[in-house]
């Protein structure tokens, strides 16, 4: 776990706006039904002595906010997505530029012994795996 603490380090900014941005996209998306329950409750069920005329513009500004809620909620899921796929990129090309430079420092003997192709079979592993491993974790989240 230590070492993929050292890789995320860097990209911990990142990490916690696509938390961020994961936690405000399901807030977004909770106040949605919200605002319709005002609707129903304020001007469908409970009229009073509202005109037709007040009744539609309360109803078109609580429906032109949940537009811009939902919107909203939208736009903030797409750019954590964005910003996820950025640092699990970041992250697993760290991953692998290391081990394959760690591959290369050994001399040809042991890179012989090793076979090459389980070696780099072995980094896109971890490479994926690492990567599968964010995305579950920030979109665990959301």
């Amino acid at each position: 776990m230590n070492i993929l603490w050292k890789y995320l380090r860097p990209h911990r900014s990142l990490a916690a706006l696509a938390l961020i941005l994961a936690g405000l996209s399901q807030v977004l998306a909770l106040v949605d039904p919200i605002i319709f329950g005002m609707i129903i409750d304020e001007y469908a069920t409970n009229r009073g002595d509202r005109s037709a005329d007040e009744l539609l513009s309360g109803v078109l500004k609580l429906l032109a906010i949940a537009v811009v809620v939902a919107v909203l909620s939208r736009l903030a899921k797409a750019v954590q997505e964005y910003v996820t796929r950025l640092v699990v990129q970041k992250f697993g090309t760290q991953i692998f530029n290391d081990g394959l430079r760690q591959t290369l420092r050994l001399n040809y003997q042991e890179f012989e012994d090793q076979r090459s192709g389980e070696t780099l079979s072995v980094l896109l592993k971890v490479r994926t795996d690492t990567e599968r491993f964010i995305n579950a974790f920030i979109n665990g989240f959301s």
